[in-house]
């Protein structure tokens, strides 16, 4: 009951925040953000009505950087996700800086699957044929018929030296419950992303906490954790207090919306783009302003024919100090290939690589 009423209250804070910020004339009109995330989970759909109909809003927003929370069902380059998903990474202007924190059905024999780690690295994709896409260079900019090519950017710079997102370092595994070394941290225009393993572990824990109770010059910390237990995720703050600026924890894999808060952490599962005909599913944009964050939905509602978009709703709000939003560069590739024995078991991102982005 405390938590539903804490969820209305803060769903009463952003409304009336935007209203007054935007001067009355209603939520999404008026001041510009600062710049915007797309935010998407469980693409693993055959659908492509559905994923096409939320990937083409959050592309009129026009995002620097695109997050996906998990189950990506991108195997093959000449599925409808992974096109869908390329046509809203892949833009006139560049490739968009993207994110993957991997879930459940982005593993194989405990590790990030081997075509995840090419393609975050190199650029590279399988095709359904057994042929592979090309390698395209980070922030290319596309021509007009980039929507139907094949080629993909290297993720992100972030990855490029981390040893589990390694093509070549298949069976790099970590943790007591064998889950992958793949977290990391990256920071963005004043806010932290803390990018985590896909499932909950008390090594996981203890890296996570370590993370977030250290010294950090960010405004506010994301956490994005594909499996959805929020008792679980709970664990994660245990006994800190207000001994860290986690603000918002962002997750997937229950393919249904659901939003709760906690020792002030709000807790967000988006429902996804699977499943689309079978319930309802859903993309979020974060948009970041001088000194508020606001998370909207757009939603497929359930039981449609046809996918028609609702929205965007703001669900969360939270005040801090936020700058412009700052593209990385590319660095040149410094990994030194490490066998399994020769990984320190919890190597998190700025371990692995060397040092954060910001």
């Amino acid at each position: 009951m405390a938590g539903r009423r804490l969820f209305l209250t803060a769903i009463g804070v952003v409304l009336v925040y935007s209203l007054a910020a935007y001067g009355g004339g209603g939520v999404g009109v008026g001041i510009k953000p600062l710049w915007s995330v797309a935010i998407i989970t469980d693409t693993q759909t055959a659908d492509d009505e559905w994923i096409y109909a939320l990937v083409d809003k959050l592309k009129e927003e026009r995002p620097e950087i695109v997050i996906h929370i998990g189950d990506t069902y991108f195997d093959h380059a000449d599925s409808c996700a992974f096109e869908a998903v390329q046509d809203l990474v892949c833009t006139e202007r560049g490739s968009v800086e993207f994110h993957l924190a991997p879930g459940n059905h982005d593993l194989r024999g405990g590790a990030l699957k081997r075509e995840i780690r090419w393609a975050a690295t190199g650029g590279s994709y399988v095709l359904k044929a057994g042929l592979r896409t090309a390698v395209q260079d980070f922030g290319h900019p596309w021509g007009r018929d980039y929507s139907r090519s094949r080629q993909w950017p290297a993720w992100n710079p972030d990855v490029v030296d981390h040893a589990g997102w390694q093509g070549e370092a298949g069976g790099i595994l970590a943790g007591s419950g064998g889950e992958t070394t793949c977290r990391y941290v990256f920071k963005r225009g004043g806010i932290r992303f803390i990018v985590c393993d896909p499932y909950y572990s008390s090594e996981q824990k203890e890296w996570l906490r370590g993370v977030i109770t250290g010294a950090d010059d960010s405004s506010v910390s994301i956490v994005l954790h594909h499996t959805h237990y929020v008792g679980k995720l709970r664990k994660y703050f245990e006994w800190l207090g207000g001994w860290h600026n986690v603000r918002l924890v962002l997750s997937g894999h229950d393919h249904h919306y659901h939003h709760e808060e906690h020792g002030g952490v709000s807790y967000i599962t988006g429902a996804g783009i699977a499943k689309g005909r079978r319930g309802e599913c859903d993309a979020m944009i974060l948009r970041v302003y001088r000194d508020y964050l606001r998370l909207d939905r757009y939603i497929i509602p359930r039981g449609l024919s046809r996918p028609e978009v609702t929205g965007p709703e703001p669900i969360w709000m939270c005040r801090g100090n936020f700058t412009e939003y700052w593209r990385p560069e590319w660095p040149r590739r410094r990994f030194v290939m490490h066998t399994k024995s020769q990984v320190r078991l919890g190597t998190g991102g700025e371990e692995a690589s060397g040092a954060e982005s910001n």
